[in-house]
């Protein structure tokens, strides 16, 4: 949730500042053709013939266009280490103005990622975590349904360990 508002805030107030600015949700089946098909259509690569390439050939594209762009990549969900190069995501340097921002559940996945900057975000109190929850189903779902729903919902909102939207 965070980081979606971070690439929103992105999009809205400094689209002049990073030319490209792409959102890639990496699934615990981390499949490399995926992150490069989402950046690939962010990029305008993505058609009937790129989709055929191969891997290498896809990241060496991907290379070509974004060594040369100021951009950010947003990572959300990382279960392992994603290797950039091949994906054909440059790597930031002090030169340019590339920034790879991601997320993941584990802090054993920062190091291998090369993070410069670790920020753990804890997880809501149980009234916090109940609130969003209700904000997100909406009263008319808890209220309005059938009699169990509220309970379950409670049920559920506390098994989420103050992540509501899990």
């Amino acid at each position: 949730t965070l980081l979606k508002q971070i690439y929103n805030k992105l999009l809205l107030n400094f689209q002049n500042k990073f030319g490209v600015v792409i959102w890639v949700s990496v699934s615990r089946d981390l499949r490399l053709e995926k992150i490069q098909e989402l950046i690939g259509i962010k990029i305008g690569l993505f058609d009937k013939a790129w989709r055929k390439k191969s891997v290498k050939d896809k990241a060496s594209d991907i290379f070509k266009i974004l060594k040369d762009k100021k951009f950010v990549l947003l990572m959300d969900g990382l279960w392992e280490r994603v290797d950039l190069t091949k994906v054909g995501v440059p790597l930031p340097d002090s030169k340019k103005l590339w920034k790879i921002v991601f997320t993941t559940r584990s802090l054993e996945i920062c190091s291998p990622m090369e993070a410069d900057r670790q920020f753990k975000v804890k997880c809501l109190a149980a009234k916090e975590a109940w609130k969003l929850f209700q904000t997100m189903i909406g009263d008319k779902t808890l209220h309005d349904g059938h009699v169990e729903v509220l309970g379950l919902a409670i049920d559920i909102s506390e098994e989420c360990y103050g992540l509501p939207l899990a």
